[in-house]
């Protein structure tokens, strides 16, 4: 493999880890704004994705060109095409987090009560916040056994954020019975909710995408 290629693909991983990092560290700072109700926080959130599709562009335009340079083959096609895909998960997530931590801005400044649903709301930032480690910990991972490892732990906690979800809405509409002057707002939390969901599955398809980098195989996504 030519020097110069092993350089692009390098800076590649770099932007790609750089992304990764930063949307983790936005939604470790929306989760501790939902629960310290610090308006701060989820501005420091959003501002620190706020570049993150021209960040996803410049990772696909330069593996763009990397392909039609170096025709890259085998193992190192799939480094770059998995490299790509996760550029574009991470971006999408990125945007979940930027909605979210907008919506935490909004609930702090409400007045509507969510202490009914306050330990399922934890329960599944947590495991949200899990699957998202998992995923970004799998981009650097080098090893099959520390994969499986990420995979596994990964498909636990989406499987954790499927059944918590489901258990929200239902109080959440409850609780709606109760306060109807408050069902704009709740049914708000509830879209946020759904769109942060989608974190995990998005983690459990950066998992796959690793591995498929490292280990070959068919690639369903």
């Amino acid at each position: 493999m030519l020097e110069n290629y092993k350089q692009i693909l390098n800076n590649s991983k770099k932007r790609v880890l750089e992304l990764a990092f930063d949307v983790q560290t936005a939604f470790t700072l929306s989760v501790e704004a939902c629960q310290s109700l610090d308006v701060q926080k989820a501005t420091q959130a959003r501002n620190l994705l706020k570049d993150a599709h021209e960040r996803g562009n410049k990772i696909d335009n330069e593996i763009i060109k990397t392909l039609a340079l170096f025709s890259p083959e085998a193992r190192d096609l799939r480094v770059v095409i998995a490299y790509l895909k996760i550029a574009s998960e991470l971006t999408r997530i990125s945007d979940y987090i930027r909605s979210y931590a907008k919506k935490v801005k909004m609930q702090i400044s409400g007045e509507f009560d969510l202490s009914s649903i306050q330990d399922d709301m934890n329960a599944f930032l947590q495991s949200t916040q899990k699957s998202l480690q998992a995923a970004v910990s799998s981009i650097e991972a080098d090893s099959k056994e520390a994969l499986e490892n990420l995979y596994r732990k990964v498909n636990i906690e989406e499987s954790k954020c499927d059944d918590i979800i489901s258990i929200l809405e239902k109080n959440i509409l409850q609780q709606i019975c109760i306060t109807p002057e408050e069902a704009g707002d709740l049914v708000e939390l509830i879209k946020s909710m759904r769109k942060l969901e989608r974190i995990s599955d998005r983690s459990v398809n950066i998992v796959k995408l690793a591995y498929f980098a490292h280990k070959g195989g068919k690639l369903k996504l």
